[in-house]
């Protein structure tokens, strides 16, 4: 299998990195007129898992001044999902900038298949401006060291 670039060592290994992840049901709803997953329906999941994660690292404070949004995002589908199947969405942290955080997903089967891979790249805001904001040191060593 051809790995997207976003995957720089060999997937087996970038696979047993993560740790964290959410359980899903693919819901009938979820599928398109050819009776499978429908394409748009991973970046649901990948929010959703996202923000399991930042809830897990303590990161989704209501009073923060601070918010963070999605730059960029990408997915690539490696097999077909079915109604009703368990998937388990991994997230991990990739990598933190200054003010910016690539994050990495991995959905899988409950036959531990891997059936699509994305990446996410974000920018921490102010709320009031808009502008990008530093990731604070704590908020870094949260990110980078997660178990």
């Amino acid at each position: 299998m051809k790995l997207p670039a976003y995957i720089d060592m060999p997937f087996q290994k970038w696979k047993e990195s993560f740790s964290f992840f959410n359980e899903v049901s693919v819901r009938f709803s979820e599928t398109d007129m050819f009776g499978h997953m429908n394409n748009v329906i991973p970046f649901i999941y990948f929010e959703e898992a996202r923000i399991s994660y930042f809830k897990n690292l303590n990161m989704m404070k209501q009073h923060k001044q601070t918010m963070t949004v999605v730059a960029s995002q990408q997915c690539d589908y490696l097999r077909q999902v079915m109604p009703y199947e368990d998937l388990r969405i991994y997230v991990k942290t990739s990598a933190v900038g200054s003010s910016s955080l690539t994050l990495h997903y991995l959905g899988e089967n409950s036959a531990g298949e891997p059936c699509f891979t994305g990446a996410v790249v974000m920018v921490q805001v102010s709320k009031g401006s808009g502008k990008a904001v530093s990731w604070t040191n704590e908020e870094k060593e949260k990110l980078l060291h997660t178990p």
